[in-house]
């Protein structure tokens, strides 16, 4: 008579708890989903990409990054070579997406993104067949120039998003001076009308 009591009990607290972990795991997804649609919002914005150029163009002193002489990738490990070899693809990637919000004229580049993105998945299942061994120099050849494809399709669309963007701020300056002189203009007309106090 107790197990009887107990049974349903007990297999009520497991549809309790098993429910609680499922929308735990459910609620955990879509704050992941989020949180990553927001960092790649993020970064693929006009303003970090563009930052992020202009770090690059100024890194006096700091470690170089892409393109890299034939001669330094060989002694890397084939890890660091896709590594290098995705971050600059995804770099150009999100340049031509950013370019393409502000409304900028990108003509074939996301075309161009999309054989970078191809080729980088042919040559980094090339290198994934040895994952410990040094990297052969044609590997490392046709890893340099699809660092460097990629490296001036993202100079491009940093190039095509700069100038949308400057003709809007020339276009807002150009607003913001006329509305300037169009509001002095008012209050020295209604300082005119007014009546002077008598001194």
């Amino acid at each position: 008579m107790v197990a009887s009591v107990w049974v349903p009990l007990l297999a009520g607290m497991l549809l309790v708890l098993g429910l609680m972990m499922a929308a735990v795991g459910v609620g955990a997804f879509l704050l992941w989903r989020l949180t990553r649609r927001k960092w790649r919002a993020f970064r693929s914005h006009g303003a970090v990409v563009g930052a992020v150029a202009l770090w690059e163009a100024t890194a006096t002193g700091r470690a170089r990054r892409g393109p890299y002489p034939a001669t330094d990738m060989p002694q890397w490990a084939p890890r660091r070579v896709r590594k290098e070899m995705w971050r600059a693809v995804d770099r150009a990637d999100a340049a031509v997406r950013a370019a393409g919000d502000l409304g900028a004229p990108t003509a074939e580049l996301p075309s161009l993104c999309r054989r970078l993105h191809a080729a980088a998945v042919d040559l980094d299942r090339v290198l994934r067949v040895d994952p410990a061994g040094a990297v052969p120099v044609e590997v490392c050849t046709q890893a340099i120039d699809l660092i460097g494809a990629a490296s001036d399709v993202q100079q491009a669309a940093v190039a095509s998003a700069s100038d949308a963007s400057g003709q809007r701020v020339s276009g807002l300056t150009r607003d913001a001076v006329h509305e300037i002189q169009l509001l002095d203009a008012g209050l020295a007309s209604a300082r005119a009308a007014l009546p002077h106090p008598p001194r």
